[in-house]
């Protein structure tokens, strides 16, 4: 597949994404693009245009490793917010600086070796330097397609549309998929307990399924509790208020 197909095959696998947004009642501005940039080293314009489908460049989509690191050097920060300079990332991976600067003006390719150290060193994904641009994106695009779509079926337990780009699809994955993991807990649980749990009912015994979600949510960092608490609690409330009505005919 050359380049130009590749492109043509990553639009259209993007107006695929924006139809299914459209189904599930969402806007492709639940998509965080400047996250995606961020992840993938692709310019936001550039994947803002691919939405629109709007043509690009392969190259820049599939970006070189010069450009790729680049892209780290201007967008992450050290410690105390300072841009890295070759000097410290020579230092910290064991090579020269002037191999450094090789590999910034795209004089030197790096060994296998060297793109996983770079590559640790930057908090980045050991395949950022040689995966594929278009796949690269539409990886970086999967968490927030889930998000949407655990949120679909939230909206179908009568939960309220939440905003993705301040929630869940922004800010860490790793928070974002804890978060996720979460919810999809308490949608378990409370379908369940609707489905099968008399009003009332007690035997004294904890239920496995509560006791499973109370752990999972004990287990977050308070700021992650604090996160997913709106939720659990508009899912609570509803399922209680769920039964209120059915009790009442």
């Amino acid at each position: 597949m050359d380049s130009t197909t590749r492109v043509e095959g990553l639009m259209a696998a993007l107006a695929s994404v924006k139809a299914e947004l459209a189904e599930m009642g969402h806007s492709p501005d639940v998509i965080n693009l400047r996250q995606v940039s961020y992840e993938t080293g692709i310019a936001e314009p550039t994947i803002a245009k691919l939405f629109a489908g709007m043509p690009v460049p392969d190259d820049e989509v599939d970006l070189s490793f010069r450009d790729r690191l680049r892209f780290l050097v201007a967008t992450r920060r050290g410690p105390e917010g300072c841009e890295y300079r070759p000097s410290e990332i020579a230092a910290a991976i064991g090579v020269s600086k002037a191999t450094v600067n090789a590999l910034l003006n795209g004089t030197r390719n790096p060994g296998f070796d060297v793109s996983r150290a770079l590559a640790e060193y930057f908090a980045v994904d050991p395949g950022f330097f040689s995966i594929r641009g278009d796949r690269a994106l539409l990886r970086a695009i999967e968490p927030a397609m889930r998000q949407a779509r655990l949120l679909a079926s939230l909206r179908g337990e009568h939960v309220e549309m939440m905003a993705l780009r301040g929630s869940l699809a922004g800010g860490s994955p790793q928070l974002a998929q804890e978060l996720q993991d979460v919810l999809e807990t308490v949608v378990a649980t409370a379908r369940q307990a609707n489905a099968s749990v008399p009003v009332g009912s007690s035997n004294g015994e904890q239920d496995p399924e509560l006791q499973e979600l109370t752990d999972t949510v004990r287990a977050l960092s308070a700021t992650k509790r604090r996160s997913v608490m709106n939720i659990l609690r508009s899912v609570v409330g509803l399922a209680a208020k769920d039964s209120s009505n059915d009790s009442h005919p």
